[in-house]
């Protein structure tokens, strides 16, 4: 008999929620490689992730963005740290708790990263940059 893994419902959720983004990204990359330019596709696409220049006309890559991963090596980290620090996490505080723990570590990093990026070419003056 095989041991049984017990995820906790968020964690299980966010875990797909991974895999299914990082595969949808992975297809997409490939499926627009020919039709767009070499570097916007392996910077990402700007409805998956976030692309400073765009992405403030597609809002929710704030919240995605953080679980689309480029590479097997990320995505297993990513994996890893979310199977792991999910299952503790989603125990010790409760599904709600940890659902706004994982919305502000979403979203803080991404949004200010954003901001940043747009105050450099600003100050900067070179629109290249974004």
């Amino acid at each position: 008999m095989s041991p049984r893994i017990n995820i906790p419902p968020l964690t299980r959720g966010a875990l797909l929620f991974l895999l299914s983004l990082t595969l949808l990204n992975a297809a997409l990359r490939f499926r627009f490689a020919a039709s767009i330019a070499e570097d916007q596709v392996l910077g990402g696409l700007p409805f998956m992730t976030i692309v400073p220049k765009s992405s403030w006309k597609t809002p929710w890559v704030f919240i995605t963005a953080s679980l689309v991963e480029q590479n097997l090596f990320s995505l297993a980290a990513s994996g890893l740290t979310i199977f792991y620090g999910g299952r503790y996490l989603e125990r010790a505080w409760g599904s709600a708790e940890y659902a706004k723990f994982l919305f502000f570590i979403t979203m803080i990093p991404n949004t200010l990263t954003f901001v940043v990026y747009w105050m450099w070419a600003g100050v900067a003056g070179n629109k290249d940059r974004l």
